[in-house]
């Protein structure tokens, strides 16, 4: 009997989530703070207002100058962030120093630099190492108490941050069942990376490795900060396709990727052409699956590009340009503003709307679809994740392009018999094609027409009586408690 009791405690600690331990008194605590962050995101329903206020709680920890290093996604659409150390109950003021959504790091300032007594500055894991495999992860709870989890390393690979920013990301097998907001991850006590993401269905956490934040600090260190160098092409990995390489000339066991198209925004745009195949960059070959050989295993070749190298540096590559390997050269340029015709990054702006005879009309982002929830790429209307998908094309049409939606119609009777239309994509005005918000409004302001003719992809059409809804205006402005009839700056 007491063997079969033996077994069944047996089995009953094994059967046990992943442990979870309080930190030791001096184990991380005088280097991982707790932020509380104060958000209030915009209504895209009704774009002249704002969204509900959140609070949350993410984490974040001391570097080199008086620093804190967290995720960017966590303090998004903030409108205020508190900072605290050790379990303390004050909460001091903190300033974004950076805030960089497309390699997903942020640095805090603290107002009061008394913050700092008694904290201690991380040492970060060497760049380009990886000293084991075996993680502590750091969290404050609820409580002002802070746990550590363990994790173990899975993977590392270049992942995406729109648009296409080459991010260094290893994911961890984890307990964790909450997280992904700032956390540091520590490998033979250096950090490794800050956590930016958890999936709570396969327990693991993404998180952005120290080589993004060794990057970081050097791109600010003279007092001006860059960003991610811009690189954005579309292109396809040769892998054992005969045909195709016989097709190019590519030799036998020579990898690379063939450049199907090169947006005018990207960086190399005046110098790479469709149908080069990218052999090598700066000495270093690409495989045919796109990879290079790096200190953490393959990588994609983005890695080559935008995980070392800043913008202004000059970048070399080998290519294969009419069967013959030609040297080409081209200086990085920074993510242009604006520069996609779905705007990819939506937090911290404003959505831009014009209201004319009730019709809502807006900008396709992302942020708008996100709105949709968290599954939006499954929920959100296939017509409108088609333009999504193809953002590298459109924005070919220039930087002030944009698709335009009407996004919902406030019922009135200058608009009886469309008051259930929504998300269909403008294709043009009285038979005169669209780039964005402002040209429509100088288009409807401008016509002396009777009536305005909205033309929608699909072959729908609404038409408004232009002297009537200019009327109308003011009254349905005050029966839905809207204060301004349009947005056109996003500020």
């Amino acid at each position: 009997m007491k063997r079969n009791v033996q077994m069944i405690c047996l089995i009953t600690a094994l059967s046990l989530p992943w442990p979870v331990f309080s930190a030791p008194a001096q184990s991380y605590d005088d280097r991982v703070v707790n932020i509380l962050v104060t958000s209030q995101k915009h209504d895209y329903g009704s774009p002249w207002q704002q969204g509900e206020i959140t609070r949350s709680s993410i984490s974040g920890c001391v570097i080199d100058g008086n620093r804190i290093l967290t995720s960017s996604y966590s303090i998004a659409d903030h409108v205020l962030i508190e900072v605290m150390k050790k379990g303390e109950s004050r909460k001091y003021s903190a300033t974004v120093e950076i805030k960089d959504y497309h390699c997903g790091l942020a640095f805090l300032r603290v107002e009061d630099e008394s913050f700092f007594d008694g904290l201690k500055p991380v040492k970060l894991l060497p760049a380009g190492s990886m000293t084991g495999r075996s993680a502590k992860v750091y969290k404050w709870d609820s409580m002002s108490s802070l746990k550590e989890y363990l994790a173990e390393l899975t993977k590392t690979s270049i992942r995406f941050y729109e648009p296409n920013c080459g991010v260094l990301m290893h994911q961890f097998s984890t307990g964790m069942n909450e997280g992904g907001t700032g956390e540091p991850v520590f490998i033979d006590n250096m950090l490794a990376g800050i956590a930016t993401g958890l999936s709570a269905e396969t327990k693991t956490l993404f998180v952005i490795g120290s080589d993004m934040v060794h990057r970081m600090v050097r791109d600010a260190a003279d007092g001006h900060y860059d960003g991610i160098p811009f690189f954005w092409i579309d292109g396809v990995d040769l892998q054992s396709d005969v045909n195709l390489r016989a097709y190019y000339g590519v030799a036998a066991g020579e990898g690379g990727v063939l450049v199907t198209h090169v947006p005018v925004i990207s960086s190399g745009s005046d110098v790479l052409k469709k149908d080069d195949i990218i052999l090598s960059i700066e000495g270093h070959a690409v495989d045919d699956r796109g990879n290079y050989d790096s200190p953490y295993g393959k990588l994609y070749f983005y890695g080559l590009i935008q995980l070392e190298r800043f913008v202004g540096d000059e970048v070399s590559m080998i290519v294969l340009r009419d069967r013959k390997r030609t040297a080409v050269k081209f200086k990085l340029t920074s993510v242009p503003g604006g520069c996609c015709t779905v705007p990819l990054i939506s937090a911290d702006s404003v959505p831009r709307y014009y209201i004319f005879g009730g019709l809502i009309f807006q900008e396709l982002t992302a942020g708008y679809l996100e709105s949709q929830g968290k599954d939006w790429k499954q929920m959100a209307d296939k017509r409108l994740l088609y333009y999504y998908d193809s953002i590298k094309e459109l924005s070919d049409k220039g930087p002030d392009f944009r698709i335009i939606l009407l996004s919902r119609t406030l019922p009135d009777p200058v608009n009886k018999g469309y008051q259930y239309l929504k998300d269909l994509v403008l294709t043009g005005i009285n038979g005169a094609p669209v780039k964005n918000l402002a040209e429509m409004k100088k288009i409807i302001d401008g016509s002396t027409d009777r009536f305005v003719v909205f033309e929608f992809a699909g072959e729908s059409t609404v038409v408004l009586d232009r002297e009537r809804a200019v009327k109308q205006l003011k009254r349905i402005l005050m029966k839905y408690n809207i204060s301004v009839p349009h947005n056109l700056s996003g500020k």
